[in-house]
């Protein structure tokens, strides 16, 4: 699974001839599509070809041995990629060789910049990224991996037993005691599953979801180290002695998505009072500005749009018009980028920033860019 770490690995390739190959394409679940969907993957090939026509004999030969890489991979690997996007990057000159299937939709799109195209890849590892399923009772729990439609047993563990209850000697001092002893296990219980999911969640950036009885929940929710819990993005009632690996994955995606959602309402909300006090911007111009004075701390993107901009070759600037030269350092050539939008994520990464994406059908309206600052613009939007 890539993380926005391995996103940053991926921007530190750059070719000033512009020689970069990002393939996006989604699979069918089931190999009629399949093709279909090679129609759809030539279409896009050609497409970026014939774009080039202009480019050099070098890059022309470049991006000839990029499409033969991603029709290799795409041929060798589409039956292990079934029911999912990938994202390919290509560019052998670089030796940059990358494939990320991804458990959400992609949208089908064949680009060729001078760095990976990461805007789709982040937007859909930020829907879909994979996490853990733990239902626990007080005697048992059962661990699951869960990636997009996929759902996989990791464990099953099981605590100490103690005797039945109901026998009750000594005026009822045994059932106290063995009621008392039984407690004590399964808090002894849930601390032992909690630290094996701190050790498998150690590292790989997954997400958790707590599924169980109500009061089992609460219980085992109270024994998980900070970190973990932090990780925590949902929980779901479920009877552990009747559930199928289906209730758990339906649930346990159900929950992730209301908090997710949850989640990005609060953030826009955030936004809108940030605005008033001077510590937020929206709108691609503001956002620009504030990404090219290094203040942007957190990137929000609402919708999938594709906005043309240009990068000033001499400074780096950002921007939407398209002047000759650029207007920040008062004489750089500009450079044309497909995604401006991109563009602002990339630089925002590369920054040590955060960006969040933002579900527009749920939420409703188009594309929308917005960020937080990390402190009020000396210079506002042109």
């Amino acid at each position: 699974m890539i993380d926005v770490k391995q996103v940053d690995r991926l921007l530190r390739y750059q070719d000033p001839d512009g020689a970069v190959l990002s393939l996006y394409l989604n699979v069918p679940a089931n190999t009629g599509g399949l093709r279909e969907m090679f129609v759809r993957l030539e279409n896009l090939l050609c497409d970026v070809a014939a774009k080039q026509d202009r480019a050099s004999h070098s890059v022309k030969s470049d991006l000839a041995a990029a499409r033969e890489e991603v029709r290799g991979a795409v041929t060798e690997h589409v039956r292990d990629w079934l029911g999912h996007g990938v994202a390919i990057m290509s560019a052998p000159s670089l030796g940059l060789y990358e494939t990320v299937p991804v458990s959400w939709p992609v949208p089908d799109r064949a680009v060729v910049e001078h760095r990976p195209y990461v805007r789709p890849l982040m937007s859909a590892l930020h829907h879909a990224r994979p996490y853990y399923v733990v239902v626990v009772e007080r005697r048992q729990a059962w661990i699951f991996r869960v990636d997009g439609e996929s759902i996989e047993p990791v464990s099953k563990l099981v605590g100490e037993g103690v005797r039945d209850r109901s026998h009750a000697g000594w005026a009822g001092r045994e059932e106290y005691n063995t009621r008392h002893r039984a407690a004590e296990l399964a808090r002894r219980h849930y601390r032992s599953t909690a630290a094996t999911v701190e050790n498998l969640m150690r590292n790989n950036g997954r997400d958790l979801v707590v599924g169980g009885h109500e009061v089992s929940i609460v219980e085992f929710v109270g024994m998980l180290p900070d970190g973990v819990r932090r990780k925590l993005v949902g929980t779901f009632v479920v009877d552990p002695h009747t559930m199928t690996a289906g209730d758990v994955r339906t649930r346990g995606a159900r929950a992730r998505d209301q908090r997710r959602v949850e989640h990005e309402r609060r953030v826009l909300a955030e936004i809108a009072d940030q605005e008033a006090t001077g510590l937020a911007v929206s709108g691609i111009e503001a956002c620009a500005d504030a990404v090219n004075l290094g203040q942007a701390a957190v990137l929000v993107v609402r919708g999938e749009d594709v906005v043309p901009g240009f990068d000033c070759l001499t400074c780096g600037e950002l921007s939407v018009d398209p002047a000759e030269r650029c207007g920040g350092c008062g004489g750089g050539p500009l450079r044309p980028v497909f995604d401006l939008v991109d563009e602002l994520v990339a630089r925002v990464v590369q920054q040590g920033g955060g960006v969040e994406f933002v579900d527009a059908d749920e939420l409703g309206g188009g594309l929308r860019v917005s960020a937080t600052l990390r402190g009020r613009l000396a210079r506002q939007s042109r």
